[in-house]
């Protein structure tokens, strides 16, 4: 048979026609394939490229006003920080957080978006249905980090520069070290996730048990030395660490010894290399073909589980059927559950079924509950480790006046942090379980819908998501508060009252987190989330008073939500009430009546009719 015809197409016969050399195109693409799968990463970027560049601007202002001038108040400025080489604690500080702001952001793009690229959307699969090898794909994405890296240290580190945080002309090369700080924390993590098949709160534990307490204990707010000696150590492994350190010395001069100097590039240079190949090898082996030759990826996972629900299914009919084995048993018909609808006005808002949808949660966690207990504990008392260590050696401690407290004195800097630090972990945790929990059950695996579907109404949905967030809060709360017990910061009626407020507290931010994720479309858009976040810990009281700032700015100050949660702990913590006690009640009884209503009208806008 002739297959001139095949050959007759005009674009194929146009020496101008992209699709004339196919085989050119493929080679090129190959050999440039690394840059092909960066770009395209970089133009997903551009949905949240305007949070991205926000970020950039508002983190360092952020932190100035915030840690530098704030806290500056507190450690005190001028000589305590000569012997580093710095002029203030503002410029202490500025060098290392610039470095931590990366290593977060690293822990976010080295996370959500590979999982997205091997198991939610796929996008992998369709590059390595191309030209590209596994290792451009797990190189282009990289490379699109590390761009995301250079512009946002670029913008900080200008926005340094111009609060004069930055003496030495050498702290341009601040870019460079915290972009190699970024990629030396976050590439191990993109090897570990690339080995995921199903993400069962994975990202969520490494947020908290790694990217945190490195953050924490990198020496960025203090001297490494001011911490006992078995936690320098591990200060000593964290690339946070060695990435501050190398920013100092560029932006000021920090004395620090050409060995050492040495050591901290080396470190870097060699946890990114070693990363790296490690990642390419884990993304051959899924999308090469290794991964293909007869097999579908998953596949034994799934056979297994299959198995063991097919071994279940037989025990169950063996039991349901006395005297027969599981192989000749026949499953007996049960009569099946009267169901119940409600009936009149609100019924179809309310079915009085809240505990099925609390149900269905504690079920998913229950293979993980020690984990989830031990990571929302671990938060608080990291915060309360690393401040309490590291700065009190700094700071004699906190008048008590100067923080609205009556009856004078001074209390100590581990006892001013404690109750607040109470308040940011019932805010964190409830917002965590509304949001990217929510998100995921929302966008991802559409488990709104199905509810939505059967008898329940979107009362249900809402309210038994939100006793959720309140079950694993509550656990959080009390094991933080089993610690300031234990470290002698609250007395036991105080800890009672405070681990109902904490409930209280939680319940406010997580009707109105549940609210706001309705509205949200992508993932990325969390980070918006974040810029919410940050601004309220940073400046609600929470690591020294809203004193030392001008009128008008403690007035914004006292218009967010976190700072109520923390004055109404600290309230309750030193025994001293007043009437603006009950303004912190008031202002929460508003933020749950609000984002309850706002939550149910959503649910029913997204699925029902």
């Amino acid at each position: 048979m002739s297959t001139e015809h095949l050959t007759r197409d005009p674009e194929l016969q146009d020496p101008d026609s992209p699709a004339a050399d196919k085989v050119t195109m493929a080679g090129r693409a190959r050999r440039f394939g690394a840059l092909h799968q960066a770009e395209r990463t970089l133009r997903s970027m551009r949905a949240y490229g305007t949070v991205i560049l926000f970020s950039s601007v508002s983190q360092p202002i952020m932190y100035i006003l915030a840690m530098g001038l704030g806290l500056g108040v507190l450690v005190g400025e001028g000589g305590d920080f000569a012997e580093y080489g710095a002029s203030s604690y503002l410029m202490y500080i500025a060098p290392a957080i610039l470095a931590s702001t990366v290593a977060m952001a690293a822990g976010i793009e080295f996370t959500f978006p590979v999982m997205e690229g091997f198991k939610w959307r796929r996008l992998y699969y369709g590059a390595q249905a191309s030209p590209l090898s596994p290792g451009q794909i797990a190189s282009g994405h990289i490379l699109a980090v590390s761009v995301r890296f250079g512009v946002h240290a670029a913008i900080f580190t200008g926005v340094l520069y111009l609060f004069g945080a930055i003496s030495s002309p050498l702290g341009v090369l601040m870019i460079a070290s915290a972009m190699l700080g970024g990629l030396a924390i976050g590439l191990p993590i993109m090897a570990y996730v690339s080995t995921l098949r199903d993400e069962k709160g994975q990202m969520s534990l490494i947020q908290r048990f790694v990217i945190m307490p490195l953050f924490l204990f990198s020496g960025t707010f203090y001297p490494l030395t001011n911490l006992p000696g078995f936690l320098q150590v591990l200060g000593w492994f964290s690339p946070i660490w060695h990435a501050n350190e190398l920013g100092r010395v560029l932006a000021f001069g920090h004395p620090t010894p050409a060995w050492l100097i040495l050591v901290h590039v080396l470190y870097l240079l060699g946890i990114t290399i070693l990363a790296w190949l490690a990642t390419v090898r884990v993304f051959t082996r899924r999308l090469g073909l290794e991964e293909w030759r007869g097999r579908t990826p998953g596949a034994k996972a799934d056979a297994r589980r299959q198995e063991r629900l097919a071994v279940k299914d037989a025990s169950d009919v063996a039991r349901s059927v006395p005297g027969e084995t599981s192989s000749a048993a026949t499953p007996v018909r049960s009569e099946l559950p009267r169901i119940s609808f409600r009936r009149g006005f609100g019924a179809n808002y309310y079915s009085g079924n809240i505990r099925a949808v609390f149900g269905r949660g504690l079920t998913a966690i229950r293979n993980n509950r020690g984990v989830i207990f031990l990571s929302g504990l671990l938060e608080p008392v990291l915060f309360l480790t690393s401040f309490g260590l590291g700065i009190s050696p700094m700071i004699a401690g906190v008048d008590a006046e100067q923080v609205g407290l009556s009856g004078g004195g001074t209390i100590s800097y581990a006892a001013f942090i404690a109750p607040a630090l109470l308040a940011v972990s019932a805010m964190n945790g409830a917002i965590f379980d509304s949001t990217w929990n929510v998100f995921f059950k929302l966008k991802i695996t559409k488990l709104y819908r199905t509810m939505m579907s059967t008898s329940l109404g979107p009362v249900d949905v809402a309210v038994g998501e939100i006793c959720l967030a309140l079950f694993r809060g509550g656990l959080y709360a009390l094991g933080f508060l089993g610690v300031l017990l234990v470290g002698g910061l609250v007395d036991p009626l105080a800890a009672v009252l405070m681990w109902c407020t904490a409930l209280f507290v939680a319940l406010g931010f997580a009707s109105i987190g549940m609210a706001v994720t309705s509205f949200m479309t992508r993932f990325q858009q969390m980070d918006w989330m974040m810029m919410v976040l940050m601004p309220m810990f940073l400046f609600s009281a929470t690591l020294f008073p809203i004193s030392v700032y001008p009128a008008g700015v403690q007035a914004f100050i006292q218009a967010l939500p976190l700072w109520h949660a923390v004055e109404l702990m600290r309230d309750i913590a030193f025994w001293d009430f007043s009437g603006l006690t009950l303004v912190h009640i008031s202002y929460y009884l508003v933020m749950i009546v609000a984002g309850l209503a706002l939550t149910t009208y959503r649910m029913k806008k997204l699925f029902l009719r």
